[in-house]
């Protein structure tokens, strides 16, 4: 649709209004979840012709490479905190104060900074609403105390936005009821994957030591030990595990787990590996598992997707909605029933042929430029400069 622009506003004539964005995470050399939904969109809004000025703020974790790379494209200011509630609350919006033309606020991370900004607000999910109730959350005292305060901000903060944006209608459902925000201040902008297939394609069935693979995320939510017991579950004599980046801090305990079921032959467990080295050990596995309680999307999953790898996947929450029934699904809290869906796609050649085909044609309906697209309108509704739906 294209841009009515309103014949009062600053981008008819004269400077044009400025967008400030919580860019992070987005930043950083090391991305995961919100950080590569940052870098991504960004990188996506830099053709678009816009009756706006995007100015970018990081933080202290900023990699000089990357701010380079956007600077090619936008101001990008990077402001030092000793912690990220001083950045977000009182350092950010001291620098906001000072920018000339600001008009919009845009908090990417479920978070932005109190003031009278007008604002947009990225809620990926509502995560911490469901952690002990739906899924397992032994929490630290750390996690309690920020989790605290990202609730609580959150929660006004939703209902004060302007306009929220989320990243599928399962997290558009769920923001609404939970932070009671109508769903007609809600939009949706689904996610890209942060690959492409090269002309390379899936290799897994072509593996002389064929394995499957899963990310190690140590957060209870991600179901870590639900695969580990569903891989002892699995009967299938020459069942292999590969799990790949679990944090520095959960190695020994994951291994530890892994000896303690028995699993040392049979499954694997490593680090965290660099996205080339690990797009190809995805590309090169027998299929690709995802046994999360709870995701507002499920980006993972959508990388395997259009790799053309063969996904077996939680049918819950919005990783369900993504998947669709281009992945094979089960109940993340029966791992009986995941192992039998494991047993399935291991000796099942016709299935993961199929899953194949039908994932990558699924994941081709996605892309980062939607979710600019979807993002820029936003901003043009928010800012006056197009009318809203």
């Amino acid at each position: 649709m294209a841009a009515h622009l309103h014949p009062n506003s600053a981008a008819a004539g004269g400077r044009l209004p400025v967008v400030a964005v919580d860019a992070r995470y987005g930043l950083r050399a090391i991305r995961r979840g919100i950080g590569e939904y940052v870098y991504r969109l960004m990188e996506a809004l830099a053709p678009l012709p816009k009756p706006y000025q995007l100015v970018l703020f990081g933080d202290g974790s900023a990699d000089p490479g990357v701010v380079r790379y956007f600077r090619q494209w936008y101001p990008v200011h990077i402001l030092r905190a000793p912690n990220f509630l001083l950045w977000e609350q009182l350092v950010w919006p001291r620098a906001l104060r000072a920018l000339p033309g600001l008009a919009l606020v845009h908090g990417t991370a479920n978070i932005g900074p109190w003031g009278r900004w007008p604002l947009v607000l990225t809620v990926h999910d509502v995560i911490e609403w469901h952690r002990g109730r739906d899924f397992p959350g032994h929490l630290t005292l750390r996690h309690r105390l920020s989790r605290t305060y990202r609730m609580g901000t959150l929660a006004v903060q939703a209902r004060r936005a302007r306009l929220v944006l989320t990243v599928s209608q399962h997290a558009r459902t769920d923001i609404g009821r939970v932070l009671r925000v109508p769903e007609r201040r809600i939009r949706v902008a689904p996610l890209g994957s942060k690959w492409a297939d090269g002309g390379l394609g899936w290799a897994g069935d072509r593996e002389s030591r064929p394995y499957l693979l899963a990310l190690g995320a140590v957060d209870p939510r991600k179901n870590l030990e639900g695969l580990l017991r569903a891989a002892a579950a699995v009967r299938v004599p020459d069942f292999r595990l590969e799990v790949v980046g679990v944090e520095p801090g959960g190695l020994t305990a994951v291994r530890t787990r892994v000896a303690a079921l028995g699993l040392e032959k049979r499954v694997a467990v490593e680090g965290m590996v660099k996205d080339a080295v690990l797009r190809e050990r995805v590309r090169r596995a027998r299929g690709f598992v995802y046994p999360s309680y709870y995701e507002g999307f499920g980006l993972p999953v959508l990388d395997a997707m259009i790799l053309g790898v063969p996904v077996v996947a939680s049918r819950t929450t919005a990783v369900g909605e993504l998947g669709g029934s281009a992945v094979l699904g089960f109940n993340p809290a029966d791992p009986e029933e995941m192992a039998r869906a494991l047993t399935r796609l291991w000796e099942d050649a016709a299935l993961r042929a199929a899953l194949s085909a039908a994932g990558r044609a699924r994941a081709q309906t996605f892309s980062w430029a939607r979710t600019a697209a979807a993002t820029h309108a936003a901003y043009l509704e928010v800012l006056g400069l197009v009318a809203g739906p």
